[in-house]
């Protein structure tokens, strides 16, 4: 399900005014700056309503003179499926001054194909993902990335992790399945793993 405008109309309001205990939670006093956060699902696939809540803050915000009109970025996180988009690159380019973005690669082609796959069932994302990660790095602007993590994954992690360094991501968060398939044995290789690419690094002055 998608968010209401109305809903993040009045999340914004609360967050802006401190109201109904937000104040208590996050406090312009002592948090300078705010970063509106997208995630889903796929965001960019509700591009409108994201580009519709960002004005929102920012008309909202000058309007109050608040400390955040100044002192805010945006964060998304896509696939990359959509960012081709016309609608998606009016909004990259309206907000590029303001914007964390950062588009999803699990590794190289096999394994990114292996489970991030199209309705078809046959078609993987990797080479629509890749286009707009460098297309967006070839504007100049800096390019991280969340890789998702399964205990199926863990011989693939250090293969996968150089390859994303060497499509010039430089920011890879790790991020596992929240999924209740963990056992002890996954910790011992994840750990391995981790060890392995920090040798890398080392032994290739990285």
């Amino acid at each position: 399900d998608y968010m209401t405008f109305e809903t993040a109309k009045k999340f914004i309001d609360l967050l802006l005014t401190g109201e109904k205990g937000f104040s208590d939670y996050v406090d312009p006093k002592y948090s300078q700056g705010i970063i509106l956060e997208f995630i889903g699902g796929e965001p960019l696939l509700a591009i409108d309503l994201i580009d519709q809540i960002v004005d929102y803050f920012k008309i909202t915000a000058i309007e109050m003179m608040h400390p955040w009109a100044k002192n805010f970025m945006i964060s998304i996180c896509s696939n990359g499926v959509a960012y081709f988009d016309p609608k998606v690159q009016k909004f990259l380019e309206k907000n590029q001054n303001r914007l964390s973005f950062s588009i999803t690669i699990d590794g190289d082609k096999e394994l990114h194909d292996s489970c991030r796959v199209f309705p078809d069932g046959v078609t993987g994302s990797y080479d629509i993902a890749v286009a707009a990660a460098q297309d967006w790095m070839s504007k100049g602007y800096y390019m991280g990335s969340k890789i998702t993590i399964a205990p199926a994954h863990f011989p693939y992690l250090k293969k996968a992790i150089l390859h994303m360094v060497d499509l010039g991501y430089n920011d890879i968060n790790a991020n596992c399945v929240f999924e209740q398939v963990w056992k002890q044995e996954h910790a011992i290789e994840f750990y391995k793993q981790l060890k392995e690419i920090a040798q890398y690094w080392i032994d290739n002055n990285r």
